[in-house]
């Protein structure tokens, strides 16, 4: 299995298998904190090989800044089916709403696979006063 893609982004849809992600980020900027993120998207498309178990357990977690509790974590089920090609693709689309961070900081987008870690982003929160993470 190979991740293809593993982005925060507004917003994406599943269209016919092609994957749609609008506005990938980075980074999000805040006035005060603690800050709540009204609505954010992660957007993944996996690539396995027709041999690979048709069944896997993913697990997507926002790590905390320094050590804090993790934001979210978030598990499901994925199925995955052979078709004529050596291999096929998988889009997951989770939509988060209401992501609070109680203080700016470098925080990580995890994407595991049946217990495994596979993909890590990174998603920078920052004080818009002073561009920092103070």
């Amino acid at each position: 299995m190979v991740t293809e893609v593993f982005v925060m982004c507004d917003g994406a849809n599943d269209s016919h298998g092609k994957l749609n992600v609008l506005g990938a980020f980075d980074m999000i900027v805040a006035h005060e904190f603690p800050f709540i993120h009204p609505h954010c998207t992660l957007a993944v498309r996996l690539r396995h090989d027709a041999t690979e178990n048709p069944e896997i357990r993913v697990r997507f977690i926002i790590q905390g800044a320094s050590g804090e509790p993790n934001l979210a974590s978030i598990d499901t089920t994925v199925k995955h089916f052979a078709t004529d090609n050596p291999t096929s693709a998988s889009n997951i689309i989770v939509n988060m709403n209401s992501l609070r961070f109680e203080k700016p900081g470098d925080y990580a987008v995890i994407l595991q696979v049946d217990g495994l870690p596979v993909a890590i982003t990174p998603l920078y929160v920052r004080s818009a006063q002073t561009g920092s993470v103070h």
